[in-house]
């Protein structure tokens, strides 16, 4: 991956007056790392949320008595949220600083979790991946920003790895923590998000004592909430390769967060919740290792192993479907 030259913070704003000093150089590296920390945590809490839910999903058809179908909506209907967070609100923390908009996507996480707690029915579990989706996108773009900012090199990519591993690190945290809870614990449906409520609030402190980076943050009616939808034309031709390539592992990703519990119970014979958080703890786990040990391989050979390793993993889905195994499913999480 490569060593970094230097992590700090170039600037700092006092939370209360909102006015810069110069680089404060005699903050150490400690409060610089603990900067670090404190965003990279808020981004793992902020995806830990979207797989809570994951072992949690055949729970849910038992007490509101939903299929399969509707299951896969309301594990997709969170992108509308993630959609009007990068439409509506891409640029907001451009505008009035990253410690506001990512308190502001924690506030929308917290009620996302809060409605989980208190689902009673169908369309507050849609509602509640609506608001998980429109935190996370705004929380994580704007916490993207806030880690670029912070590290002091010219060679970005280490903000760009730890916002991928962090990623992928909170989604697999956030699925074993409640298979753990839901198969182990009282209360399977409320005490995942009770715990969750409690992480979220630590993170919420956390972010607060964070420094900002914006050096004059302005006011929310500046910013224009107008849809930008395009790309820049020098970047067009080449942006079907890596978009074809992140559909694909999205949508494994995607099958493993929504319906692999479902297939180990139903094909493996497995009703285990931990097991279920467990698989996707594995491919998370995988995934966050993988990034970061490939951090310094080109796109173009990164993008064409992946392309060839999604036909196997595929192919061992569904083996693992067919012949009842779990040793395929648990390979077919590694492969990917």
């Amino acid at each position: 991956m490569g060593r970094p030259e230097r992590i700090g913070i170039a600037r700092y704003i006092d939370p209360m007056t909102h006015e810069s000093t110069t680089d404060r150089a005699c903050s150490g590296k400690g409060e610089d790392l603990a900067a670090l920390v404190s965003v990279a945590a808020m981004i793992a809490a902020l995806f830990a949320g979207s797989t809570a839910l994951t072992p949690l999903y055949g729970l849910y058809q038992e007490v509101f008595g939903f299929s399969p179908v509707t299951l896969t909506l309301v594990y997709a209907i969170y992108v509308i949220g993630n959609l009007a967070a990068l439409l509506l609100f891409g640029r907001v923390s451009d505008v009035i600083g990253r410690r506001p908009a990512v308190l502001a996507a924690v506030a929308v996480t917290l009620a996302s979790a809060v409605l989980f707690l208190f689902a009673r029915n169908l369309a507050a579990l849609e509602i509640a991946r609506v608001l998980s989706g429109l935190g996370i996108g705004v929380g994580v773009g704007s916490g993207t920003a806030w880690l670029s900012e912070l590290i002091v090199m010219e060679d970005k990519t280490y903000a760009s790895v730890i916002t991928t591993g962090t990623n992928f690190v909170g989604l697999g945290i956030g699925a074993l923590i409640a298979g753990l809870l839901a198969e182990y614990a009282p209360l399977p449906l409320r005490l995942p998000f009770i715990v969750y409520l409690a992480a979220l609030g630590i993170v919420a402190v956390s972010i607060w004592r964070t420094r900002e980076t914006i050096r004059q943050p302005g006011r929310l009616g500046g910013v224009s909430f107008r849809p930008r939808l395009g790309l820049p034309p020098e970047v067009r031709p080449h942006f079907v390769a890596p978009a074809v390539t992140g559909f694909g592992a999205m949508a494994l990703v995607g099958f493993f967060a929504a319906l692999a519990p479902g297939v180990l119970a139903r094909d493996l014979h497995i009703a285990n919740h931990a097991a279920a958080g467990a698989l996707f703890f594995e491919l998370a786990l995988v995934a966050a290792l993988t990034i970061a040990l490939t951090a310094r391989l080109a796109s173009r050979r990164a993008m064409l192993t992946a392309l060839a390793l999604m036909p196997p993993s595929v192919g061992l889905v569904v083996a693992a479907q067919w012949f009842g195994s779990l040793r395929s499913a648990i390979a077919a999480a590694c492969r990917w």
